[in-house]
């Protein structure tokens, strides 16, 4: 599959984000290595009940990583849980939060693409445009396609915006 679909903030968040989520073997950067986003921060809302989240609070653990649960569910939501942990990286200056099961160290990883639009959070789904989910072999791999797809128009998709409460 080439398309690369995830909530927001992060698994639920960002398979709860956007998009029907497609998990990933490997992070999109080392988890815990990088500085948490504080505006992330929060209980964020969406009105589409079409996607797999409408509400979901993210908080701080530690400085280098993020809880992220899932208050809501929206008709498409797949996951078994509603507990994420959540870490963020920047990429040529795009920044991504990927998510994976709070509880397992060895569930797939949920990756997204965010901005912000004045008080609004921004996510997106990411496509790999290149190899596609079956040439990440790694975390450096991944990095690799992302870098490939994120010069193409089509990189980002399924825009979901967020209210924070």
């Amino acid at each position: 599959m080439r398309k690369f679909q995830s909530l927001f903030l992060f698994i639920p968040l960002f398979s709860v984000l956007t998009g029907c989520p497609v998990g990933i073997d490997y992070p999109i950067a080392n988890p815990g290595t990088e500085k948490i986003d504080k505006n992330l921060i929060g209980r964020w809302s969406q009105s589409n009940t079409e996607m797999e989240v409408l509400k979901m609070e993210i908080e701080k653990v530690n400085d280098n990583t993020l809880k992220v649960t899932v208050l809501e569910r929206g008709s498409m939501y797949l996951e078994e849980v509603d507990v994420f942990k959540a870490w963020c990286t920047k990429i040529d200056g795009q920044q991504f939060v990927y998510l994976q099961n709070y509880n397992s160290d060895t569930s797939d990883y949920f990756h997204y693409a965010y901005k912000f639009d004045g008080k609004d959070l921004l996510t997106y789904d990411i496509s790999l445009l290149d190899g596609g989910v079956d040439a990440v072999t790694s975390t450096e791999a991944f990095q690799s396609q992302i870098r490939t797809s994120m010069i193409k128009p089509e990189f980002l998709s399924e825009e979901t915006r967020w209210t924070k409460e």
